[in-house]
Parts: C-alpha cells; structure tokens; sequence
C-alpha cells in the first residue's frame, strides 16, 4: 500500500474514522505509529489482494501516511466489506491487519475547524501548530480567489436570461483576468427569487477585477473578501 513512500523521523502512519462520522463507528480500528522503524516494518505488512469491484461503506476508515504535517497519501478501507480502495480501484484487504495494529497502537484525535480571511493568516496559524507534539496535519483552505462581489441587471431585452448576462460579461471580465481567476454565476437567492425585475449576478475573483470592471451605467458592489476554513487535526491519547 506504501510501499514508494521514503519513510523518516518526520513520518506518521495512522488509522482512523473519518471526522464527519459522529458515532465513530471504526474507532476500535484507529492506531499511530511514528516510529521510522516500525512504520517500514508495518508497510511491508500492509499488502492488498486481487482487484474486486468497486464499493465503498459509510462510513469508511481511512489508512494514511502524514509526511511533515502533510497527507502524502491515503487508503479508504472498508472493514466489514473487508476491501481497500485507491486511485479508482479497489481491492481484497485482511482487516485483521488493521485490528493488530489498533491493539498495539491506540490512538484517537480531535479535529478543529478554524477560519481565516487569507492565505498568510493561514501560514501563520500552521506554523504555530508545528510547534504542539499532538498536531498531525491539516486540510488546507484553497484560497483561489479574493473575494466575491455583485453586479444587478435589470430584466429587458438584452439582459433577459442569467444565460444572455453571462455571456455579454464574459468577454468584459477576460479582458481584465484570465479564464481560470474567476467564477461567474447566478445564485437563486431570496432577493433572485422574489425580483423578477432583475438578475443579480455573482461574480467570484480577484479585487483587481472587482475594481476594474465596468459594465455600462451598472455598479460592482457588496465586495466580500474570501473566508476559508481549515481543518486541524490532533492526537489526544
């Protein structure tokens, strides 16, 4: 399952439910091993069987390698299907594997969700992190754009559909970013439901688009710089 994987002080190799499972129903199954030596002992051990069609329980329990606070590398194991899935295939897996190691190796954790405004406040929190022995890794924010911002077209003949303003903006907003730097959209909000004399579109970018964009006797408005949360995760015993 690991095998590829170059293992060093700095490696954690654990098994655990997935976070959004309340109940946790796989706890029993959950170990850690940080110990270099016995991770590559544990890895040579951790074999798959033959390729069975695709399936996956609810919930399911993860088999991950964490390198320096990152996830380089996860298996989704089914424990009463007794498979394991990876990369879109999945495979006849002995469970038993896994309950010798929770036995040898308990463990449990704790998750935290926290929210920053940017990418550096972001940074910042993670390295703080680093420096407490029970932090394990983190699910980082994407922080692809900035922020979002509104732009409200009156319902008439050349604005008479989300569909004909998206097209009309499109060219407008190219000229200022690229294709990939924003998302354009029309959200069925209360104030899109209850005006049908309007369209608001919501457009999701970069301030530099919100400040250049200029559509003809029509304003940008309502900026809302991005809030994105990370999730952080922790051994408790």
């Amino acid at each position: 399952m690991f095998d590829s994987l170059k293992v060093d002080n700095n490696t954690k190799l654990i098994g655990y439910y997935p976070p959004y499972d309340k109940a946790k129903t796989s706890k029993h199954l959950n170990f850690y091993i940080d110990n270099p030596a016995e991770i590559k002992t544990v890895m040579t051990e951790l074999t798959t069987g033959a390729e069975v069609q695709n399936s996956m329980e609810n919930p399911p329990f993860f088999v991950s390698i964490i390198q320096n606070y990152s996830l380089v590398k996860s298996w989704i194991v089914n424990p009463t299907l007794k498979s394991a899935l990876y990369d879109g295939h999945t495979y006849k897996f002995d469970i038993e594997k896994v309950k010798k190691l929770s036995k040898k190796y308990p463990f449990d954790y704790k998750m935290e969700k926290v929210t920053f405004s940017n990418k550096e406040e972001y940074k910042q929190y993670l390295a703080k992190q680093k420096s407490d022995t029970t932090f394990l890794f983190a699910y980082s924010p994407q922080f692809r754009y900035e922020g979002s911002f509104e732009i409200q077209f009156p319902n008439t003949g050349a604005f008479s559909s989300p569909k004909a303003i998206s097209e009309y903006l499109t060219p407008l907003i190219e000229k200022i970013v690229q294709e990939n730097e924003y998302r354009l959209g029309y959200i069925l909000d209360q104030k899109n439901m209850h005006d049908q004399n309007q369209f608001t579109m919501t457009i999701t970018g970069s301030k530099k688009l919100f400040d250049n964009l200029k559509v003809d006797n029509l304003k940008s408005e309502n900026w809302k710089p991005t809030v994105e949360e990370g999730s952080f995760f922790y051994k408790t015993k």
